[in-house]
């Protein structure tokens, strides 16, 4: 059954500071992952090519900002959450060359505010953020 999904980009500033304010809060108590499994091959190996250990992942998402912030959507893999998809730039270390990397952010938080970052890799297409 495909479950009908939307995109939202009727959030005020305000709205996304709280929500990162959430996130932050969950980052910093070490209450998130990066999926890195199988089926998350393309965020596996962005965190192995830019050797991304936890402590990294954690700086970035820290450094997420509401500029950064691009869309929300509803996941189709769990049709009552809200997915939050984000694009920010970083200074990356790709084995001794520093690289300005643009990087894709998608995030979902769960019960007791726990965050999986879907997605954390390169942009595959062009993404516009909302609060230019």
């Amino acid at each position: 059954m495909l479950i009908d999904t939307s995109k939202y980009t009727n959030h005020t500033k305000e709205e996304i500071d709280e929500y990162l304010k959430i996130v932050k809060k969950s980052v910093n108590s070490g209450k998130f992952i990066v999926c890195t499994t199988q089926k998350n091959e393309k965020n596996r190996k962005f965190v192995e090519t830019y050797k991304l250990n936890k402590n990294k992942q954690k700086q970035m998402l820290m450094e997420l900002e509401v500029k950064d912030f691009c869309y929300s959507a509803d996941n189709y893999n769990e049709p009552q959450e809200r997915l939050y998809f984000f694009c920010r730039e970083y200074e990356l270390n790709n084995w001794g060359t520093i690289e300005n990397v643009e990087v894709y952010i998608k995030i979902a938080r769960k019960q007791n505010d726990f965050i999986v970052i879907v997605s954390f890799h390169k942009p595959e297409k062009n993404i516009e953020k909302l609060f230019l």
